[in-house]
């Protein structure tokens, strides 16, 4: 069994040069005006960070600067990992771009829902690594009552479902972004989560990755659709770090 990376450790040093250590896998800093500093480390220890910048208004354009203090010459290293990259069953072309996403995040959410909600760094990681064309989405996080009316109003059924698909504009057009909505109901989501023995974070990039797909044309109508879509499910999971969400199923 290979040996589980140890918790980041972090280090505050106060004004008075006082040292506070801690152990965490994501610090927030915020900053003031409604402005947060993120600050993650990916869970497969790679030793890397992850920066994000976010803003209270979503209208504000969130900005992460980099200046050099000491001398006039700075060097910035970006590096793309796969995870971020289309995957190869996709059969795009070598050295190809990674698409462009736009990501608005809504939390039409409050209490224990709201607390529980994954961050908005991890919806932007779940759906850009299941991204094959550049892309305008808004991903809606929703309590039952607003999912069942949703589920009910757009597909006839009466109960509040896991994630809904909603796509706008003509799917497939070259050359044209893509425009969709996903609505997650964050308790359904956190009931089925605790059902099936996941943690809530897999279980929600399951189905970011899984609304993704539909977006862009994949379907589960019959066996083939399903077979194919699924292995692009367990593919872009896996490259995410995450286990083979219907094991369990199979088991």
């Amino acid at each position: 069994m290979p040996k589980q990376a140890a918790s980041p450790k972090i280090v505050a040093i106060g004004a008075d040069g006082k040292r506070s250590r801690i152990k965490a896998e994501r610090l927030e800093i915020e900053i003031g005006d409604g402005r947060r500093l993120l600050l993650g480390f990916p869970p497969q220890g790679w030793g890397e960070l992850e920066i994000e910048a976010e803003t209270a208004d979503e209208a504000e354009v969130p900005v992460v600067s980099v200046q050099a203090s000491a001398c006039n010459v700075l060097t910035l290293r970006v590096d793309v990992h796969r995870d971020l990259l289309p995957v190869e069953s996709f059969s795009l072309p070598e050295q190809a771009t990674p698409p462009a996403l736009a990501l608005t995040v809504q939390k039409a959410l409050d209490g224990a829902d709201k607390a529980a909600a994954p961050k908005k760094h991890l919806f932007r990681r779940w759906a850009q690594a299941a991204l094959l064309r550049d892309a305008e989405v808004t991903i809606r996080l929703v309590g039952e009552d607003e999912g069942r009316t949703l589920n009910r109003d757009f597909r006839g059924k009466d109960y509040a479902t896991n994630v809904l698909t909603f796509v706008y504009g003509e799917e497939g057009e070259a050359g044209v972004p893509l425009f969709g909505d996903l609505v997650l109901c964050v308790p359904v989501v956190l009931r089925e989560a605790v059902a099936q023995g996941k943690t809530a974070d897999a279980h929600f990039a399951h189905l970011v990755v899984h609304g993704m797909l539909h977006l862009q044309g994949h379907d589960h109508e019959n066996d083939r659709e399903a077979e194919t879509m699924e292995d692009l499910e367990r593919e872009i999971l896996k490259r995410l770090g995450y286990a083979d969400p219907y094991a369990a199923e199979r088991a």
